[in-house]
């Protein structure tokens, strides 16, 4: 993604379709949104830190430090490979993830 908070384009399908269902709720919708970027931001955000965590130990040498950042970076991602799904009303939305 080019955007790191723009969701993908399946993601995006997925919300139309919701929005088209006779029985959803705008509350609905609009939840569903709010945890899909809620859930990309705080991905995107725990990746860059744990990135930087992992430069800073390299820069000073510290093994230690890096095969810490490196084993949760490396958990983060595997956590995310499959995507995730947020529920709301009976409504799922699964969302994937850049990894």
């Amino acid at each position: 993604m080019n955007n790191q908070f723009a969701m993908d384009n399946n993601v995006m399908k997925q919300l139309q379709i919701i929005r088209s269902l006779q029985r959803r709720s705008e509350a609905t919708v609009q939840s569903l949104y709010a945890q899909a970027i809620l859930e990309y931001s705080l991905y995107h955000d725990k990746k860059k830190r744990l990135l930087e965590e992992i430069d800073q130990a390299l820069e000073a040498n510290d093994r230690e430090q890096f095969l810490r950042y490196s084993k949760q970076y490396k958990q983060l991602v595997d956590d995310h490979r499959k995507g995730k799904t947020v529920v709301e009303n009976g409504f799922e939305l699964h969302l994937t993830f850049e990894t």
